[in-house]
């Protein structure tokens, strides 16, 4: 390399150990050296004080209803859901309310069926003073009252429809 050449070169090497440049260099060779530590930033975890109310979804086969989507609303906001995440293997979902009132969690599955469950959560169960601050009603997947039925009714309706189609086709 010929002497012109050589004195930007100088001139660089020399302006990096300058006071300024020598706290750039500094600064560059340590995020070189430690990528990770240079744009990153802790975690840590910690066990939660606040009691969760935990729900079981089941079919009316008494099958789990396993891996759904799940969606927690707060009585604050019954538009948007203050949780959504899935149900874990035996049906169940969790979630830790900040607010008294009716909680609504809903499960549902890719074919139609849905479950709507009422949580009502009272500020002792918020507060830690009282085990029993929280009451779900048991909601069987099996009809009841005119929901049963109505249910009947279609069955049968559907039975005899079968029938007529089975005469019908015998005579054509």
């Amino acid at each position: 390399m010929t002497k012109s050449r050589m004195a930007p070169l100088c001139a660089g090497i020399i302006g990096l150990f300058s006071s300024t440049g020598l706290a750039v260099t500094a600064s560059l060779l340590l995020a070189l050296a430690m990528p990770g530590a240079a744009t990153a930033h802790g975690v840590g975890y910690r066990i939660s004080s606040k009691r969760a109310v935990t729900l079981e979804f089941y079919y009316s086969t008494g099958e789990t209803m396993a891996y759904l989507e799940a969606k927690a609303y707060s009585p604050a906001d019954e538009k948007n859901a203050f949780q959504s995440g899935r149900t874990d293997e035996f049906g169940r979902v969790s979630f830790v309310p900040d607010f008294e009132g009716e909680w609504r969690v809903v499960v549902k599955d890719e074919e139609g069926h849905m479950a709507d469950a009422v949580v009502p959560v009272t500020s002792e169960f918020l507060s830690g003073v009282s085990e029993n601050g929280v009451s779900a009603a048991v909601q069987s997947g099996f009809p009841q009252g005119v929901d049963l039925v109505l249910r009947a009714l279609l069955g049968v309706s559907a039975l005899f429809n079968i029938a007529v189609l089975a005469r019908l086709r015998k005579c054509i």
